[in-house]
């Protein structure tokens, strides 16, 4: 009886690990991680969240003012195209807009933001773990 009990336990185990391991993209560590427009421009950390995955601004010397604000919003994989899909949010026009993300390789981000007719195609780099440790953040 307690071998039937034991054997249960590990098929209704398992299967609690495989539908947790369903629910996380197998692209996750792609996208997570640090990431910045160019020298200079704000850090965005982008973290899951239960709604999807989320980036938020860490740091920027520029404009302290947007530290904290979440400019990458609902980002979900889609394995079929091997792309994120979600919003962005835009401070300059305070406005959300649709984006796709692809992770071409580990330290480059290419996010192309629709804006009505128009697409705007921006490149972003991965910033080392080790690199940002050194850096005063924001809600880390």
């Amino acid at each position: 009886m307690s071998l039937v009990l034991l054997a249960g336990w590990f098929i209704l185990g398992g299967l609690h690990t495989v539908a947790y391991a369903a629910d996380q993209p197998r692209s996750d560590a792609n996208i997570l991680g640090y990431w910045q427009r160019g020298e200079g421009e704000a850090i965005i950390q982008v973290r899951r969240h239960a709604d999807g995955y989320h980036g938020v601004i860490v740091r920027s010397e520029r404009r302290p003012e947007t530290i904290g604000i979440e400019v990458f919003r609902e980002l979900r994989y889609d394995e079929a195209e091997g792309a994120w899909h979600g919003r962005a949010y835009s401070i300059k026009r305070k406005r959300e807009v649709p984006i796709d993300i692809e992770v071409p390789h580990a330290n480059a981000l290419e996010l192309t933001a629709h804006i009505l007719i128009f697409k705007k195609r921006v490149q972003f780099t991965r910033i080392p773990d080790a690199q940002v440790a050194g850096l005063q953040l924001a809600d880390r």
